[in-house]
């Protein structure tokens, strides 16, 4: 099921953070509650999946009102089933709604039922169907129900598909500016050929009174497709790249999205070099280009129903276009060709951070869903990186300030300590006393992001008028440690720092 941006989010949490003062602790949480759920669906659009989970959890525990725990659940439910190939802990959500939300039952029967037939889980789906109609013969979904069953009527058991062993073509997002954007050749006496515009040098795409106006000429198509026999530049919002492949721009609501499709090993001879520093070790080079293949190919499977695969920047990884290319990594993308991370047979959520701070993290003590191919593990090479020790200093006035800014309104701030580890000894809680009340919140979602604070692996130090945070790495520390493969690509091969980071998983050639 595709998830629609929430752009009002952003406005919601601008206008909340100006007037939380002014609400009462209750309804200040409901608040933040409500826009918890509206950025996890923004971070699912960027294909952060383990962050949006922690942020429904966050609404989870943080609202007492039962139609936003139930959107939180529903949220989490698919995100779990559709993103993050966990479609049994998707059924003990789902479980959770029917046991203890009447109200929602039957949505929650019908959404499992849904999630399980798109995963290929027949077997699974005709129960969960036949049992709907069992409970809801009048329901709301019944017709849909029907016609589901209908359709796995002697459809067979699913078989694995076979191993795709075509290169897959990318979607990137460039842009959704409302802006005007300008697409050009990269290559000398080459022209642009737009689909239905015909060939030339240059296209100027603008909009003007809600109408789409190319070279100064309206158009009535929304969307078109734009190839050349060189490279593309293309110059929107503070952007200016060169790209390979094809452009599509398609004018909707007032914005223009531009996608770069674009072979995925291409489109690794950018994000390789955009992730890593060129002058590391090749075997380092070679473990980040795997690892960004896998997390791209595992982005490409999940996201069909969606407009795009990934985004250009950090958000998913970082594609600075032809620029930004250089020749050592394009020795470690070419080297690496098709070499693709799985577990069970399944590609895995390769997820990487910049410094482990010489643990990783267990993404279930951090994120609240486990794999076991992302554990925590002592990992001295990252703390000859950078990033690997840091401190920050904030009075209690900062802290106070921090806050309210992200929504959580505080007054009369007295004390900060952990009140939950996890098994790398990140602070995943903490409680805040204050003058009249103390809470327990999750650090991330939290402490964290107000303060902008490197990593969770930290102590904290309370001194004369406020606190002192010392700590270590720099990210989420779950998975692959960017500048602890850099020490590691001395001394070892990148197959070797692959399964020390994400153990268990096998490398495959895909393609």
């Amino acid at each position: 099921m595709p998830f629609k941006i929430s752009l009002i989010s952003v406005c919601f949490f601008l206008v909340f953070s100006n007037s939380a003062t002014a609400l009462d602790q209750d309804k200040g949480k409901e608040y933040l509650a409500r826009w918890e759920i509206n950025y996890a669906s923004y971070l699912i659009e960027v294909g952060k999946y383990m962050e949006a989970l922690e942020n429904y959890d966050s609404a989870i525990d943080l609202t007492s009102l039962a139609d936003t725990k139930i959107d939180a659940l529903l949220g989490k439910a698919t995100l779990l089933a559709s993103f993050l190939d966990a479609p049994e802990d998707a059924g003990r959500v789902y479980k959770n709604i029917i046991d203890n939300y009447p109200e929602a039952a039957e949505i929650a029967f019908y959404r499992e039922g849904l999630v399980l037939f798109d995963l290929d889980k027949q077997r699974e789906a005709k129960r969960i169907l036949e049992n709907y109609l069992e409970k809801y013969p009048q329901g709301r979904f019944r017709y849909q129900v029907e016609a589901l069953l209908e359709m796995l009527k002697g459809v067979l058991p699913p078989t694995r598909p076979p191993e795709i062993q075509q290169r897959p073509l990318m979607r990137v997002l460039i842009s959704r500016s409302t802006n005007a954007l300008t697409v050009v050749s990269a290559t000398a006496k080459q022209l642009v050929c737009g689909e239905d515009l015909g060939c030339q040098s240059k296209f100027h795409i603008k909009s003007q009174g809600g109408q789409l106006l190319i070279n100064d000429q309206e158009q009535s198509q929304k969307s078109f497709r734009f190839e050349s026999k060189g490279n593309f530049e293309i110059s929107c919002e503070d952007k200016c790249k060169q790209v390979r492949g094809e452009l599509q721009v398609t004018f909707q609501k007032g914005r223009f999205y531009v996608v770069n499709f674009v072979d995925i090993e291409d489109y690794l001879l950018s994000v390789v070099p955009s992730e890593s520093y060129a002058s590391w070790p090749l075997e380092a080079l070679k473990a980040q280009a795997v690892a960004a293949r896998t997390y791209a190919y595992y982005q490409v499977l999940h996201r069909k129903q969606m407009q795009y695969d990934v985004v250009d920047d950090e958000g998913d990884q970082v594609y600075g276009g032809i620029g930004r290319e250089a020749e050592r990594t394009t020795q470690a993308v070419q080297a690496t060709e098709g070499r693709v991370l799985s577990y069970s047979g399944k590609p895995i959520l390769a997820m990487y951070s910049a410094n482990s701070g010489g643990y990783t993290a267990d993404a279930g003590s951090i994120f609240g869903l486990k794999k076991p191919y992302l554990i925590a593990q002592p990992d001295p090479s990252s703390l000859g990186g950078q990033m690997a020790y840091w401190t920050r200093t904030y009075s209690v006035q900062e802290i106070e300030g921090a806050l309210a800014r992200t929504g959580i309104a505080i007054k009369g701030l007295k004390n900060i300590e952990p009140a939950g580890r996890g098994p790398s000894g990140r602070v995943t809680r903490v409680q805040i006393e204050c003058k009249h009340s103390t809470s327990t919140l999750n650090t991330r979602t939290s402490l964290r992001r107000a303060l902008k604070l490197p990593e969770i692996l930290f102590e904290i130090q309370k001194k004369e008028g406020g606190f002192v945070f010392k700590g270590r790495g720099f990210g989420h520390g779950v998975g692959y440690s960017q500048w602890g493969s850099a020490i590691m690509g001395d001394k070892k091969e990148y197959s070797e720092i692959l399964q020390f980071y994400y153990p268990g998983a096998d490398i495959v050639k895909m393609w």
